[in-house]
């Protein structure tokens, strides 16, 4: 028994070290998945000072009914909270229906266990757990756990996850050690009954202390990568602006379609600087404390941006176009943006085009809009999954405006 109880106390003490630790970080980065870890590690540290404090022996008779009372509720508790946070992690709602089924389950049977306990506790004498009874409802929450974590491995496929199911499956294994042993009454290599469970624990915790890390790590990075994003986003806007007051000046003199076009790239730069400053104060905001939020915001930033240089791109496209050749240079633009757009996809494109001279009263922002007109055309060919596309330009040169 004193092997027994020395390996508790080093599982008491990596849990209850690695619990402050990691509540240390929770604090620090308001991280949800420090908090629910810290709530499985407090689990097991609760349970191992419970065992010794009392030297209470599941599966042997006592007559300490109120440690009965607490043993089974305590396990739950640690099965429990450690489903709950590896279910967080792996999203049981998005896309993962047999992992979202599994997690449901074991609530669902460790409820009615946990039900069961109570009845036994209030209305029966009993003051141990029965060898049976332990195989039984072990053997159906680890069921389920190698259920889920199985179906999670084929379906979460990054690093962090992938050590977090290795430290699940880890888990389970010991609890099914743990369960045969306590069932057989049996020593495997001067390991016996809850010491499996244990040994489990010490290796969990290295595996998901190991991943936390990892995902700390990474989350540095994407701060570093966030503030260069920063960078390089300001200066682009920079360039930008510098290439909008350049032609600002080149075509002062411009007729009055020209400086209709010029007044378009400073609305859209506008426009979109102001949300870019929206997006970035806010990340800058929640960056300590809401990492994901932040790089969420980051995420729209690189998408604005992005926005921003095709809108621009296709304005200053039009702003140089040669009068007397709009039509030729319109078609030559529906080609790059065909292959830019549909180059990957299986869409056959059929252009209904005007007689050649058509473009004689065509002016430089009809062009433009007909080119974000045909893009929208492409973009929904690719969201309904058309094997056949109509482009009428006659149509297109008569409506857009």
């Amino acid at each position: 028994m004193e092997g027994t109880h020395t390996l508790e106390w080093v599982v008491f003490g990596a849990a209850l070290i690695s619990f402050l630790y990691h509540m240390v970080l929770y604090i620090q980065q308001r991280d949800r998945y420090l908090l629910l870890y810290s709530n499985y590690l407090f689990s097991v540290t609760l349970f191992v000072l419970f065992k010794r404090v009392t030297n209470y022996e599941s599966f042997e008779y006592s007559d300490n009914k109120l440690a009965f009372a607490f043993d089974y509720p305590l396990i739950l508790y640690m099965l429990v909270s450690y489903v709950y946070f590896i279910s967080i992690i792996l999203e049981i709602n998005n896309n993962a229906r047999i992992i979202k089924v599994t997690v449901i389950g074991f609530y669902a049977t460790s409820v009615v266990f946990l039900t069961e306990h109570l009845y036994k506790v209030f209305f029966t004498d009993q003051t141990y757990l029965s060898r049976e009874y332990f195989l039984f409802s072990k053997l159906v929450l680890v069921g389920f756990a190698f259920v889920g974590l199985t179906g999670a491995w084929t379906i979460r496929k990054t690093i962090f996850v992938r050590i977090i199911l290795g430290g699940g499956f880890l888990y389970a294994i010991f609890s099914l050690f743990t369960v045969l042993s306590v069932y057989f009454n049996l020593k495997v290599y001067g390991l016996y009954q809850y010491d499996f469970y244990f040994i489990g624990c010490i290796l969990d915790i290295l595996m998901f202390s190991s991943a936390l890390g990892y995902r700390s790590q990474l989350i540095n990075k994407e701060k570093i990568d966030t503030k260069e994003l920063l960078i390089e986003t300001s200066k682009n806007n920079e360039r930008l602006l510098l290439e909008n007051k350049s032609i600002l000046e080149a075509e002062n003199k411009e007729k009055l379609a020209q400086f209709e076009l010029t007044k378009k790239i400073q609305d859209e730069v506008g426009a979109s600087l102001s949300s870019i400053h929206v997006f970035a104060d806010l990340a800058a905001k929640v960056i300590h404390t809401d990492p994901s939020k932040s790089i969420e915001y980051m995420s729209k930033i690189a998408a604005q941006s992005q926005q921003l240089m095709d809108e621009t791109g296709d304005i200053l496209w039009a702003t140089h176009l040669d009068a007397t050749q709009v039509y030729e240079e319109l078609i030559h633009k529906i080609k790059a943006i065909q292959y830019e757009i549909l180059g990957s996809q299986d869409i056959e494109v059929e252009y209904i085009l005007p007689p050649y001279d058509n473009d004689k009263n065509m002016s430089k922002k009809h062009a433009l809009d007909i080119v974000k007109a045909i893009k929208e055309k492409f973009k929904t060919a690719i969201e309904e999954n058309q094997a056949h596309l109509s482009i009428d330009l006659v149509s297109l040169m008569g409506n857009v405006k």
